[in-house]
């Protein structure tokens, strides 16, 4: 008898489709790639239905970890480190047998490596996890490790724990080359890379140390340490970033790099005096570009079809607008990435360079030696660029030579702080722009914010209350050609037909015994995976405003931010608050989270 293969076991379970199997054999006759890789890189099955296929065509059980406990003495025989190496986690512990979860069961090598951790006798049944099932329980271990590693610190300091001692004259003993206080901050470092944090905040406060970090956009406390601990841990961070220890009357910034396994994370640190000692701001700056494209942002439709159009041309400018924090960086390093080619040079100003690109000539802005935006745009220029991107627009003189760039044949990218698309203008015209320059030179306007997501593993649908309901028919209505029902309704059966995580849950809008429509929004009710929390990951909410003709002469005509929104949506564009009720209605992030971040 033949086995199976992959693709004909998913499409005989209907998760693929005929005609989506034969662009996949089509794929598979034209390149190297096996059929589990093509099927992911054209994300025509989610990871948990591969899993569980192969589960079915080689007769290895599945498990999975997110919903089965794993007690802490079976993780912790093994080190953490071999376990995130071999992606493999042992989950149930006999007398003369281990339970292995793996990603991989058939890795031979980590099997091998694994048996020298146990009792020669030991058998070793495999079993067949997900990656996010794996990373769960690593990441949680992770967390462990970081507080019991502190604990460890702490006592081999002789600090107390419980009780805070407040003797100044015990920090002398504490020696910054020892172990102790360089444990600690470097276990707070790597759980912070770990649970993929983008801020750590070392707060002294009254009577204790206070560690957050700001996890999804979210501020979370994870650790407090004793007050006393507090001038070693900061200069310990200090002399990591190569800043003056015995300065504490005055703010200082500086950076530095660690190595989490084969991951090298920048870090900018700003040092800040307050009442209770010095508070330091550490930002985690991404390098990886692996997995970032411009689809992940969150940007789609016709938004997504006007922002590509305009970076496919050959001048002009496209900006990029909202608060801090609020992920323009990475839509713009993601337009690079999209656009990136051997033929096309790209030279990037930012201050700091936070994702790198490979490929692009990045220049880290630098105004301590004059290397300023608008200086380093003038050389820029002089070094035959393509494609042109500042990391932000903060006055006249860089809007000027930014806007001159555009008109010499180059493609500009930048980003502005302004809380919409249309508000852009007004704001380049309060910095002295002439109103024709703009007119002739803005391609796109983008403005976007970060909700969080739910979290698909504790998503619960709930019918809209009726304040809610007017809220999302009031806005939605806006939208030129829009029918609520069979908008989310087809949306939500091709979600359920993928078999994407998350969507057994999702609810089509229903006829209610009075006749109207039931709606439904969703929330997370929390869980292991998310902290708790009902949120895991963020994702973009969009309005991309076209610059047509006819916007190009109210421009001129120096018409109100307001006049220009209403022209463009006239045109059809979907403002930031619609794409985000779109997104709730499709189960990706609640009401509460867009109308946080929207604020309109």
């Amino acid at each position: 008898m033949v086995q199976e293969t992959l693709l004909t076991y998913l499409q005989r379970q209907g998760v693929i489709s005929p005609a989506d199997a034969v662009k996949v054999q089509l794929e598979r006759s034209r390149s190297p790639k096996n059929e589990e890789t093509i099927i992911r890189e054209m994300d025509l099955a989610d990871e948990l239905s591969i899993v569980k296929a192969k589960s079915a065509l080689f007769n290895i059980p599945f498990v999975d970890l997110i919903e089965n406990d794993v007690p802490e003495s079976v993780i912790a025989e093994v080190p953490i480190d071999n376990l995130k190496k071999y992606k493999v986690v042992p989950f149930e512990r006999g007398d003369n047998y281990v339970k292995l979860a793996m990603y991989d069961p058939f890795d031979v090598q980590a099997t091998q490596a694994l048996q020298s951790k146990y009792p020669p006798n030991t058998k070793q049944i495999i079993y067949i996890t997900t990656e996010d099932g794996l990373n769960f329980v690593l990441d949680r271990r992770m967390g462990d490790v970081m507080s019991s590693e502190v604990t460890q610190a702490l006592e081999d300091a002789e600090v107390p724990i419980q009780e805070i001692n407040e003797d100044p004259s015990l920090i002398d003993s504490i020696d910054l080359k020892n172990a102790p206080v360089a444990r600690i901050v470097n276990s707070i470092m790597q759980y912070a890379v770990i649970s993929k944090t983008s801020d750590i905040h070392v707060e002294p406060m009254e009577t204790r140390l206070r560690i957050r970090f700001r996890i999804h956009g979210v501020m979370t406390e994870r650790l407090s340490l004793p007050k006393v601990l507090a001038p070693a841990v900061v200069s310990r961070i200090k002399i990591m970033s190569n800043l003056k220890i015995d300065e504490k009357r005055v703010p200082q910034d500086g950076r530095f790099q660690i190595k989490v396994k084969n991951a090298k994370v920048d870090i900018r640190v700003s040092v800040m005096p307050m009442i209770f000692g010095e508070k330091v701001v550490m930002r985690l700056l991404e390098s990886d570009t692996s997995g970032i494209t411009l689809e992940s942002t969150g940007m789609r439709g016709n938004a997504y079809k006007i922002f590509l159009d305009a970076l496919t041309v050959t001048n002009g400018i496209v900006l990029v607008t909202g608060p801090t924090g609020s992920g323009k960086t990475r839509t713009l390093a993601c337009s690079l990435i999209k656009v990136n080619d051997p033929g096309v040079n790209i030279i990037s100003l930012e201050n700091p360079v936070e994702i790198r690109v490979p490929g692009v000539t990045q220049v880290q802005i630098n105004p301590d030696v004059g290397l300023t935006f608008a200086n380093g745009l003038r050389s820029v220029l002089r070094q035959d660029p393509d494609i042109v991107m500042v990391g932000e627009i903060r006055d006249q003189e860089t809007a000027e030579l930014a806007i001159q760039a555009s008109l010499t044949g180059h493609l500009v990218l930048s980003t502005l702080h302004t809380n919409s698309a249309a508000a852009a203008i007004p704001r380049l015209l309060d910095m002295g722009m002439e109103p024709f320059l703009l007119a002739s030179t803005m391609r796109v306007l983008v403005a976007q914010r970060l909700p969080r997501k739910i979290c698909p593993r504790c998503i619960k649908a709930v019918p809209a209350t009726p304040a809610e309901v007017k809220a999302i028919n009031e806005s939605l209505s806006g939208i030129k050609n829009f029918d609520l029902i069979n908008y989310t309704t087809q949306v939500i059966n091709a979600k359920k037909a993928k078999g994407e995580e998350g969507s057994s849950v999702l609810k089509a809008p229903e006829i209610g015994p009075d006749g109207q429509p039931i709606i439904y929004v969703y929330k997370g009710t929390g869980c292991d995976r998310c902290g708790g929390s009902g949120y895991s990951g963020r994702i973009g909410i969009f309005e991309v405003l076209d610059v047509t003709d006819k916007i190009s002469r109210m421009i001129m005509g120096n018409v109100t931010a307001k006049d220009i929104e209403n022209e463009a949506r006239e045109n059809g564009m979907i403002t930031m608050t619609q794409d985000g009720f779109l997104k709730l209605l499709e189960g990706i992030t609640t009401i509460e989270e867009v109308l946080r971040v929207s604020k309109e």
